[in-house]
């Protein structure tokens, strides 16, 4: 009796496996099964993986690789197999339907009908199209889930300075499941002078909303508010500040990622004479060697999802060698960890926003009146593309 009940319970959990497990790469969809068949011999000895044949919901045959946990992880593995030249085409599918690549599209901000919006870069057509925009709502902000699948979108009706005082007027927050294409509306959080956003975890973002006490002009609020990562609201919390004793409440500064995901590499900045000194540790070769001295400050860093590939981003002090304020500008500095060797240094802009994305890495370049993003394979050192849009575009943002 008990081998028995093993026994289907086995089967139940292969099923629910199955499941999950339910997106695939189709490699071209065909009228008959002879059809397919023909390219999938062909497609095997080049790719030297097993494919198999499905009939899709259209009564026609998909070529079908691999089984993953997303549509993300999918788009990732085809996207690589794209750019190392083993495939020509491909689509993400599900269940024998065709199902919305997630990896490659990547979302970003720009103007649509004149209003901050969110847009979707292609990354085969390297074409952008509208992704999400309302009436009288302006994009301040677009922050992705840790696994792509979702994004949190704030916005305002407007916002700006008078008198050189930031305002945010009617701030809403949204929720984007990219996987149907719906967004709710989580919290308003009303009026106020600052909104700022972050990822406190893997599990938890939040959103920081500052306003004017309208009884006491010295007094300002901030509510905290948080959410999982599948949109729901937590507990609000509520801070009051005295500006003559505390001041007004500043955003809390970047915290570089100092250890390596694999956990093998570490870096560390030694500051000597104004100058930052870039050292990285490897731990399995108990070494560690000095990469980089830059006159610039340190002021965020990544590392790829391997942990092979650091990133790190300066910036000037906006003031120059004759005490005059300028422009600031920055670098962002690759560095491959396993080769203690740097791929390369971008400069010339403000690098302030950057996005890992599989091998690719996504940055925003701004300076003066450009806002436009970088599209960079780490991996082979090479620039595909940048993406501009007239009005200006960012990965999390527009300049203010």
């Amino acid at each position: 009796m008990s081998l028995i009940m093993s026994e289907c319970t086995k089967s139940r959990n292969d099923i629910d496996q199955d499941y999950k497990i339910a997106y695939s790469i189709s490699l071209g969809e065909f009228k008959t099964q002879e059809e397919a068949a023909k390219i999938k011999s062909t497609l095997e000895n080049k790719l030297n993986s097993t494919l198999r044949i499905e009939k899709s919901n259209k009564n026609k045959y998909h070529l079908l690789l691999g089984k993953f946990t997303s549509s993300f992880e999918a788009g990732e593995n085809a996207f690589n197999l794209y750019t190392n030249s083993l495939i020509l085409d491909y689509k993400i599918v599900r269940n024998g339907k065709l199902v919305d690549d997630l990896f490659t599209n990547v979302l970003f901000v720009a103007k649509y009908l004149g209003r901050p919006s969110v847009y979707s870069y292609n990354l085969l057509t390297k074409q952008s199209s509208i992704e999400w925009s309302k009436w009288q709502r302006k994009v301040i902000s677009l922050n992705y889930s840790p696994n792509k699948e979702s994004a949190f979108i704030t916005t305002a009706f407007s916002y700006g300075r008078e008198s050189s005082f930031p305002y945010v007027h009617e701030v809403r927050i949204y929720f984007l499941n990219r996987a149907n294409e719906q967004s709710d509306e989580l919290a308003e959080p009303g009026d106020g002078v600052q909104l700022y956003t972050y990822w406190e975890s893997n599990d938890t973002f939040k959103v920081n909303f500052t306003k004017l006490d309208t009884i006491n002009s010295k007094i300002v609020l901030q509510n905290i508010y948080p959410f999982d990562i599948n949109g729901k609201l937590g507990f609000i919390q509520n801070r009051k500040y005295d500006l003559l004793q505390h001041g007004f409440p500043t955003t809390p500064k970047r915290k570089p990622v100092y250890l390596s995901p694999n956990k093998n590499f570490q870096f560390r900045n030694v500051q000597s004479e104004n100058e930052s000194n870039i050292y990285l540790k490897n731990f399995k070769q108990r070494s560690e060697e000095l990469v980089i001295t830059t006159k610039r400050n340190i002021n965020d860093a990544r590392w790829s999802k391997d942990g092979n590939f650091l990133f790190i981003i300066t910036n000037d002090s906006a003031v120059d060698s004759k005490g005059i304020k300028a422009e600031k500008t920055g670098e962002l500095i690759i560095i491959n960890a396993i080769k203690m060797k740097i791929v390369r240094i971008f400069s010339g802009f403000q690098f302030e926003n950057v996005l890992v994305h599989g091998k690719l890495l996504f940055f925003d370049e701004r300076l003066k009146d450009i806002a436009q993003i970088a599209v960079y394979d780490y991996t082979r050192d090479k620039l595909l593309n940048t993406i501009f849009v007239y009005g200006g575009c960012g990965l999390n943002n527009l300049p203010m």
